[in-house]
């Protein structure tokens, strides 16, 4: 079983769940019907690929509005820089905005098309294999995204995971957030996975030991070494999972 001193702490989006398509499709119907008045416009069958290739630069729910305003008006984001330099010149009162349209459009369609809802945000292969596994109740799911939403996808998914263990860190830095864990559940190490470098880098609590998970989205040049930070495969997650967690 699991060391009662270990702490594993897991992003949801890219980590957990494959949920670029459902970002997609509640972004787009944010943005384009409920922040442009576009009603009639159809949702697109499928992800935008140019979507896809900003989204590991997203932090937070309104910056997938942002990405459609990106590509509705050309504007250039080849990097973090540019795209923060983006958030900022949108200011604070567009982003809240943008927040609230997003988490309105994903609610509404979680209520109004909860197959389409669900079909959009699969699980990892991987991961329900890890998340099956026998496990003692250690485990935090560290996520931009709302508790109850990441709740009824594994619930969904037949993988019933509790509420309280949730926690939604909003925009800022997820590393004080782990600490804290460690603090609050008297634990030794933790092992913390997620697909967002910014997350992950300038560790410098020992006890903390962070992974970038390959699979989720992730740019290439952060899969390539001088980032500081160990990357695992779906099997090398697998394999320090059954040593370290499952057990």
């Amino acid at each position: 079983m699991m060391s009662r001193a270990l702490l594993p702490v897991l992003d949801f989006d890219g980590v957990i769940c494959d949920s670029v398509d459902e970002c997609f499709a509640s972004s787009w119907i944010a943005y384009h019907r409920l922040y442009r008045g576009r009603d009639a416009v159809p949702l697109p069958p499928r992800t935008d690929p140019a979507f896809a290739a900003l989204r590991p630069l997203i932090r937070s729910g309104e910056d997938y509005l942002l990405i459609h305003e990106i590509l509705e008006n050309g504007a250039r984001a080849a990097n973090q820089e540019e795209f923060d330099g983006l958030i900022r010149r949108a200011g604070p009162e567009k982003m809240a905005s943008f927040k609230d349209l997003f988490y309105r459009a994903r609610g509404e369609l979680l209520e109004k098309q909860p197959d389409l809802w669900f079909s959009l945000n699969p699980v990892y292969g991987h991961m329900r294999e890890a998340l099956r596994a026998p496990q003692e109740t250690r485990l935090w799911i560290l996520s931009t995204k709302k508790p109850r939403f990441i709740a009824e996808i594994l619930s969904h998914a037949g993988l019933p995971f509790p509420e309280e263990r949730i926690i939604d860190s909003g925009s800022g830095r997820k590393l004080p957030i782990v600490v804290g864990l460690l603090e609050k559940e008297n634990g030794d190490r933790a092992l913390f996975l997620d697909d967002q470098i910014d997350h992950l880098k300038g560790c410098e609590d020992p006890r903390i030991r962070p992974y970038l998970a390959s699979w989720g989205y992730v740019k290439r040049e952060w899969l390539a070494g001088g980032t500081g930070v160990p990357v695992l495969d779906p099997a090398a997650f697998l394999a320090l999972w059954r040593s370290e967690v499952a057990g």
